[in-house]
């Protein structure tokens, strides 16, 4: 139970459709008080707890967990960190198909800067893979991972090296892990050492791990530091199938060299570790039977230097091989607490898994065993009663231990001893395929000073709340000590960085311990800095310190700890803090960068906060609209249409081209660019520049060469020989109209006095010349080149003397071509029919008729045609005079 507490993220190699993770919360607190869920900085959520209402927040997946390869051996900013106002206990609960496992925070013990890695022996056949996952809580975390197998291949990361090492700010997180398919002897990674320069919060274990013939599961745990490790453990055996199972283990890991290990109350030393990093399992066959009958089984472990125990355990009796899991041991200790006050929910796991016939089954609460070490003689309940407590039990070897068993453990539990003697409580539990495991308490009993708070906040020195005595003492060299006038757990260090240690003394617990040196630095030096860049920019900034420009700055400590929301701030090989732009398009972003004295023992730090101004071109798109000859183009003047709309001091030069990627021969001339002869309809893209030698060409500006919508002559209708009414659509009125006699192309333009103007779109044109075509050249408003149409007048000579002399040789109607549904017929004086005119013949009548010469006489025509299709017939009829001689 701890103020604060941390959960590393962790990468899955088993994909799954059914997944669930969250932090489940509890206190002892009976006033609510509100606890805060950060990843990687950013708040992700905040609930309010208190003892009776214990809180559950599902976490989404990609703060906790990733299964993409890519964010393994990378820096992240995932994993969780939960701040409270007071005590809570927080457990990470999570599960896939078929698999569960729980991570057990320690709170502020779990912080440390010396592990050795722990999981359980698996079996290479299967799908399985090794991981250790950091997460920083302070800026320039230097990490070291050491002491692996040699050659091993690592996820992500092919370089074979005997070290790695990644430098971290505080939230970053960073995941080591070995895959079975790279590497088929998985147990490389098992006692490997990871080093930091600053406290770190590191879990280990397997996410898809398979140790028997059959099953996979996941073994998974939060670590402590070797300084909270030790050296007497019992380790409580879980639902496997005893004294023989294939899954119940216990792994110890030394972190001296030359470690003997002792089991039970055997004279004779188990093994001898010879190396710091080096390991043993114990196989479920040295755990001591003490209730057969209920499956309870205990191991006695003792060691001559402090070493880490991990307890393999089943979760399911059932289905022993795929129900694994994995929990930290505590050590015994009689600074352990006497009351556990409240877990919450231990018997509550979301899963699915597969059951009989492929069928899907869905499980939520679990069978769980409650397993309590307790010191010799303790009086122990469970929500204040004995019922169904088995126990005490004696463990062989140990004198002043004994242990208790309560088997369908539900809803939450506060065990505690009514004699103030020392207790701690796992559970072991699953259903199914799946099985989980844990340890609530126990890993703040070893003393030892943590740091509360940060630089923003106040910082205070604290350690456990429930000794009687505290005496807290203050060095500059840890040589000569003073003692300070603080006798609580808490002291408030303010400026005076140095080393502090403090003397606790429990008096059921004597004698008094005193923990190791705490090294507490100063806070660092906050300022800020400006500058104005263009959006194709970079910023170079040496690393100088504010307060003193003579310090110098460790390189290897220099980092980005506040990353821009857009462009990209790095450091540079050469130690130097670069900021480059890559034509963002924010006006201002800002990003923090962190200083670290270099060669001294309490080292100077400073966090410059960067506001980086970004002068942004944003070009004002423009438009021209301009007449077009009959070719279809126009001339357009591209530098009055643009430049005055884009009037900036910072603008250094406009070029104009035709595409947008600004092709070197797309370019349009200088000498072009008042005077642009083009077709309208297209696009002219215009690059500017600009002071900072940056350009716009991820967004250019344009230039819409446009032209005036022309009229149209919807209709003409010949009124006879004297007038034709012009309807006109589109264009702007007024409409300027000339009538022409005769057909004339666009090579000729009526004179300005030949045109009248029109305010509607039907326009009455007298007509004088008779018969014929005649041009019509219509303008609208905007005075371009005028369209032009045609339409002819009708009229019929009335003598025809087809005599050959080139004098009314014919009766010709050839304007009947340019009407619609045309007919031109030609009647004796009897009504007969004697001609029909039509296209072949070309509306022509010579006087005879089926060939033959017609006497001379009087004739009569009909015609009748449309002007336009739609219109009403048009007709004309008359007489001729006909002489054949």
């Amino acid at each position: 139970m701890d103020t604060e507490h941390w959960f590393a993220p962790m990468f899955s190699n088993y994909k799954s459709a059914a997944n669930y993770q969250a932090v489940y919360l509890s206190t002892s607190e009976t006033t609510s008080f509100p606890v805060k869920i950060y990843s990687g900085n950013s708040l992700i959520g905040t609930v309010s707890l208190s003892k009776g209402a214990p809180q559950i927040f599902e976490i989404p997946r990609q703060y906790i967990i990733t299964e993409d390869v890519s964010e393994v051996s990378t820096i992240q900013q995932k994993g969780l960190h939960l701040v409270g106002d007071k005590k809570y206990f927080a457990t990470l609960r999570f599960s896939v198909h078929n698999h569960a496992e729980i991570v057990t925070s320690k709170g502020k013990a779990a912080l440390g800067q010396e592990f050795f890695i722990g999981m359980p022996r698996l079996n290479a056949t299967a799908s399985s893979n090794y991981t250790a996952n950091i997460l920083a809580v302070e800026n320039g975390t230097t990490v070291t991972l050491s002491g692996y197998r040699s050659g091993l291949i690592f996820t992500n990361d092919s370089t074979i090296s005997s070290t790695k090492t990644v430098t971290l700010n505080s939230g970053e997180s960073y995941i080591f892990d070995v895959d079975e398919g790279t590497n088929p002897a998985l147990d490389g990674l098992i006692g490997a050492k990871i080093t930091a320069d600053k406290p770190i919060s590191v879990s280990n274990g397997s996410f898809s791990g398979r140790m028997a013939e059959t099953g996979v599961d996941i073994f998974m745990d939060q670590s402590v530091p070797v300084e909270k490790t030790g050296k007497e453990f019992i380790i409580m055996g879980g639902n496997g199938n005893f004294p023989k199972s294939e899954i119940e283990s216990t792994l110890i890991i030394a972190t001296k060299d030359n470690t003997d290990v002792y089991l039970n109350n055997e004279t004779t030393k188990y093994a001898n570790i010879p190396k710091a990093g080096g390991y043993i399992f114990i196989p479920s066959d040295k755990y001591q039977d003490l209730d057969g009958a209920n499956n309870i089984y205990a191991l006695y472990a003792k060691s001559t230097d402090n070493v880490y125990v991990y307890g393999i355990l089943a979760g399911s009796r059932d289905q022993e091989m795929p129900s694994g899991g994995m929990n930290l041991i505590p050590a015994l200790s009689c600074f352990l607490p006497s009351k556990i006050d409240e877990l919450s929910e231990v018997n509550r796991l979301p899963l699915t898994y597969s059951g009989p016939q492929s069928s899907v089954r869905s499980e939520e609460y679990h069978n769980v065993k409650l397993n309590i070490l307790a010191q010799k003689g303790a009086s122990v309940n469970v929500n204040g009663s004995t019922s169904g407590l088995l126990g005490p039990f004696k463990v062989a070897g140990s004198a002043d231990w004994e242990v208790f068993t309560l088997s369908g453990a539900s809803g939450n539990q506060t065990i505690e001893t009514t004699d103030d003697k020392a207790i701690t409580a796992g559970i072991a539990g699953g259903s199914g395929p799946a099985g989980f495991g844990g340890y609530f308490a126990g890993f703040s009993s070893i003393p030892s000073i943590s740091k509360m708070g940060d630089c923003a906040r106040g910082q205070m020195l604290e350690v456990d709340d429930f000794y009687n005595e505290y005496k807290w003492e203050y060095s500059t060299d840890q040589i000569n000590w003073s003692i300070l006038p603080d006798t609580g757990y808490q002291i408030n260090p303010g400026k005076n960085f140095g080393y502090y240690r403090v003397t606790v003394t429990k008096l059921s617990c004597l004698p008094a311990q005193t923990t190791k040196n705490f090294k507490y630095l100063k806070c660092p030096t906050y300022s800020n800095s400006e500058f104005t860049i263009g959006a194709c920019s970079t910023i170079t900034i040496d690393p100088i310190f504010t307060k003193n420009p003579t310090w110098k700055a460790d390189p290897t400590k220099t980092a980005i700890i506040l990353k821009p929301s857009s462009g990209k701030a790095y450091v540079g090989a050469d130690g130097r803090i670069y900021f480059e732009a890559e034509n963002t398009t924010n006006e201002q972003v800002k990003f923090t960068y962190y200083l670290e004295q270099q060669g001294t023992e309490f080292p100077e730090y400073e966090e410059i906060t960067v506001t980086v101004n970004i002068f942004q071109i944003k070009p004002k798109n423009t438009e021209i609209t301009e007449c077009i000859d009959y070719g279809g183009k126009g001339y357009f003047n591209l530098k009055k249409s643009f430049e005055p709309a884009n009037v900036n001091s910072n603008y250094t030069g406009f070029e104009y081209y035709t595409d947008a990627a600004f092709s070197p021969q797309s370019r349009i001339p200088d000498s072009e660019i008042s005077n642009y002869y083009s077709a309208p309809g297209k696009t002219v893209y215009v690059k500017i520049s600009d002071i900072y030698s940056c350009d716009n060409r991820l967004n250019p500006g344009k230039i819409q060469l446009k032209t005036y919508e022309l009229p149209q002559v919807k209709s003409i209708d010949v009124k006879g020989e004297t007038a034709a009414i012009i309807e006109i659509e589109k264009g702007r009125k007024p409409y300027s109209i000339a009538v022409i006699k005769g057909k004339h192309t666009q090579n000729y333009l009526p004179p300005a006095s030949a045109y009248q103007q029109f305010d509607t779109d039907r326009a009455n044109i007298e007509i004088n010349g008779g018969r014929g075509f005649y041009t019509v050249f219509i303008k609208s408003a905007d005075n371009c080149l005028p369209v032009i149409s045609y339409f002819t007048v009708i009229a019929v000579n009335n003598v025809l003397t087809p005599n050959g002399d080139g004098y009314n040789d014919s009766v010709e109607v050839p304007e009947l071509h340019n009407k619609i549904n045309p007919v031109f017929q030609i009647y004796d004086r009897y009504g007969k029919k004697v001609f029909e005119g039509n296209t072949l013949n070309n509306f022509t009548w010579t006087g005879k008729s089926g060939g033959f010469n017609l006497p001379t006489g009087t004739y009569w025509y009909y015609m009748t045609w449309q002007d336009y299709d739609g219109a009403e017939n048009d007709s004309l009829q008359g007489w001729i005079l006909l002489k054949n001689y």
